[in-house]
C-alpha cells in the first residue's frame, strides 16, 4: 500500500526516503546529485510537493516518488529543458511533474507481479488515483532507458516521449501521460491489482477514487 504524504507530516519516513534515493540516485546510478550523511535531498523538496511513500511492515521506505505542480519551478522545464524539444514547457494546474521515481528491490527479485516489482505497479496506481482525487489529467516525468523498456509492460504508455538525451552516465528520455480512469483500470490490469492502494492521503475523507 502506497502512503501520499506532504513534508508536514511527521515520521521517519522523511529521512528513509531521501537515504533510498540516496542509495539509488548516488550510489546505483551515480547521477550528479547533491548527497550528504547519506541523504540525497535537493531544492524541490522545498517546494512544497506531494510524495508517494512504499513501506514495508517495519517501515522501511522502499519506494517513493516526488510530485510538483507545473504552475512553479519543477525539473523538466529548469533542469532538464532540452528534453522538451521545440514543445513549451508546460505550466497548468492540471499538469503535475514527477521525479526522483526509485524502488528499492530490482524489478526482477522475489516480490514481483508477472516479473514486475509490485511496489512498482502500485506507485504507479497510486499516482493515478491521486491525480483523479484532486482534478489532475497529465503527469510529465523524466526517465531513463530501463524504466522506457518497463512502461509497457505495467500497462503505462506516453501520449509524447522525447528522444534519447544522454544525461551523465544515462540515457534519459521524457514524458508525458493521462492520468485517468481508462488509465488507472490498465495498471490494474497489468499489475494485477484489485481496487485502491493508497493507504492514506490527504484526499481521501473528503473523496473516494472510484
Amino acid at each position: 500500500m502506497i502512503d501520499i504524504l506532504t513534508r508536514d507530516v511527521g515520521g521517519s519516513w522523511r529521512a528513509g526516503m531521501h537515504h533510498l534515493r540516496y542509495r539509488v540516485f548516488k550510489q546505483r546510478l551515480r547521477w550528479s546529485v547533491t548527497a550528504q550523511d547519506g541523504l540525497e535531498v535537493d531544492r524541490y523538496d522545498d517546494l512544497n510537493p506531494v510524495y508517494l511513500i512504499a513501506r514495508d511492515d517495519d517501515g522501511t521506505v522502499d519506494g517513493c516518488w516526488r510530485l510538483l505542480s507545473t504552475t512553479g519551478p519543477y525539473m523538466l522545464r529548469d533542469v532538464f529543458p532540452n528534453l522538451l524539444g521545440d514543445m513549451a514547457p508546460p505550466a497548468s494546474p492540471t499538469i503535475l511533474e514527477g521525479s526522483r521515481l526509485c524502488v528499492a528491490a530490482p524489478a526482477d527479485t522475489a516480490g514481483r507481479v508477472g516479473g514486475i516489482n509490485r511496489i512498482t505497479s502500485e506507485l504507479f496506481c497510486a499516482l493515478v488515483e491521486h491525480c483523479i482525487a484532486v482534478g489532475v489529467r497529465e503527469v510529465l516525468t523524466v526517465y531513463d532507458v530501463r524504466i522506457a523498456r518497463l512502461l509497457p509492460r505495467i500497462g503505462c504508455r506516453p501520449t509524447w516521449q522525447s528522444g534519447l538525451h544522454r544525461i551523465g552516465p544515462t540515457l534519459t528520455l521524457a514524458g508525458r501521460f493521462d492520468t485517468d480512469g481508462a488509465a488507472l483500470k490498465q495498471l490494474q490490469r497489468h499489475g494485477g491489482i484489485t481496487g485502491s492502494v493508497v493507504r492514506s492521503a490527504p484526499w481521501l475523507h473528503q473523496e473516494k477514487v472510484a
